[in-house]
């Protein structure tokens, strides 16, 4: 009877690191830092939107707009938003964020590039 509950015992504890460690899909870097500034941002919001706070806070602006194309990803357009915060979105900023893609309007010059995105005031 102990060998059987002794058994028992490891098959649980082997599921139970198997579950944590390759289901859970959970990181100990997540973790590690809590309290660090930037702890864990890389797991919670794409690169796009990590690079556009670098990009906002380089450039000092107090507002910006985002292209058309970031506007219609709900995604993007959302963790933007709410990412760069205390800058704010204004429909009519004249500092224009737009995807490395874009193609950008002849009025607009470019101030800053990067990996992902493009800023530029237009």
């Amino acid at each position: 009877m102990r060998k059987i509950i002794f058994f028992f015992i490891i098959i649980c504890a082997v599921q139970f690191i198997y579950i944590f460690q390759f289901r859970s899909n959970f990181n100990y870097e997540i973790i590690k830092n809590p309290f660090d500034v930037d702890s864990g941002i890389s797991y919670s919001v794409s690169p796009e939107i990590i690079e556009s706070r670098t990009i906002l806070k380089n450039q000092k602006v107090l507002d910006f707009n985002l292209s058309d194309i970031i506007k219609k990803d709900d995604y993007l357009y959302q963790r933007a938003i709410e990412f760069n915060y205390p800058i704010k979105v204004n429909n009519s900023s004249e500092f224009v964020l737009f995807l490395k893609k874009e193609v950008l309007p002849d009025t607009c010059k470019i101030i800053e590039s990067g990996e992902y995105l493009t800023f530029a005031r237009c």
